[in-house]
């Protein structure tokens, strides 16, 4: 081997190093936010159930990471939502058919969702997250659907009596996604286009890792003010949302928001200081 190819290879060896590194990085602060995000949800209902918030960091984390990462994502989502009590009603039917549906739609979700980018991001990368962020909350509602059909349709159909629809499915349609379901799409199809956009279709690396560790910590800030202010609220006897054991759950809430600003903060340093040096050597 010369020694212009073990250089070569030496130096692929680091920079590929250094991108795995990023990756899981970004991969660890975007599970972070799916986690403030989905107990964040927990405040915000429509209806029946909790306005699924999680749903764009899932397809961020797809389109620039990969379809596995988008996986993980989404199980992540659904061991939120299977711990926080947002299922609860559900579980006093099937506990099983509960866990079931809930994992399957929070991982297809995602991985569909990375299937999607991927097969258009040679076509048009813009256009893509576009399509992702559509097909995200149609297979997380679909299989959630599909679940309710499956374990809990006879229930369904109990719950549906005294509400006015005309059929169970009309019901399930109407009570149980209805509006929650638009609001998932309507955000994820303004929000995950352009933060994707801005997080990671930057030509230079560097560049992009100040501007989405700066993104990051922004979200990580919100969400961390948000949190307390929640938490202010149930010290002095409230209860925001109308959850179960709500200090626990914002509890948790900041100290994940706490994660993201902190991570992405020093994400956005680490991308600036790396660009400085970067230029400074190109300079020599």
């Amino acid at each position: 081997m010369t020694q212009a190819t073990t250089s070569a290879f030496g130096s692929n060896g680091r920079k590929s190093g250094k991108d795995q590194v990023r990756k899981l990085t970004l991969a660890a602060m975007l599970t972070a936010v799916v986690v403030v995000l989905a107990l964040l949800g927990t405040a915000i209902k429509f209806g029946t159930f909790n306005v699924n918030l999680a749903l764009v960091p899932i397809v961020i984390g797809a389109a620039l990471l990969g379809v596995w990462y988008g996986a993980w994502f989404g199980f992540v989502n659904a061991m939120v939502i299977l711990l926080s009590g947002d299922a609860a009603p559900f579980y006093t039917v099937s506990v099983a058919g509960t866990i079931v549906t809930v994992i399957a739609k929070g991982v297809l979700a995602g991985l569909v969702s990375g299937l999607v980018y991927r097969a258009l991001e040679r076509f048009n990368k813009y256009a893509a997250v576009v399509a992702a962020a559509l097909v995200c909350p149609f297979v997380n509602t679909g299989i959630f659907l599909i679940g309710c059909r499956l374990f809990f349709w006879e229930t369904l159909a109990l719950w549906s009596q005294g509400t006015g629809a005309k059929s169970t499915f009309s019901y399930a349609i109407v009570f149980l996604v209805g509006v929650n379901f638009l609001i998932e799409v309507g955000i994820n199809v303004i929000l995950a286009p352009v933060i994707a956009r801005l997080l990671g279709f930057s030509s230079n690396k560097n560049t992009s890792m100040v501007v989405y560790g700066a993104a990051l910590a922004i979200v990580g800030l919100g969400a961390l003010i948000f949190a307390l202010t929640l938490l202010h609220r149930v010290a002095a006897g409230e209860n925001p949302g109308s959850v179960e054991n709500p200090q626990t759950r914002y509890l948790v809430m900041s100290i994940a928001s706490g994660v993201v600003l902190l991570g992405g903060g020093a994400l956005s340093v680490f991308g600036f200081i790396r660009g400085k040096k970067d230029a400074a050597g190109s300079a020599r």
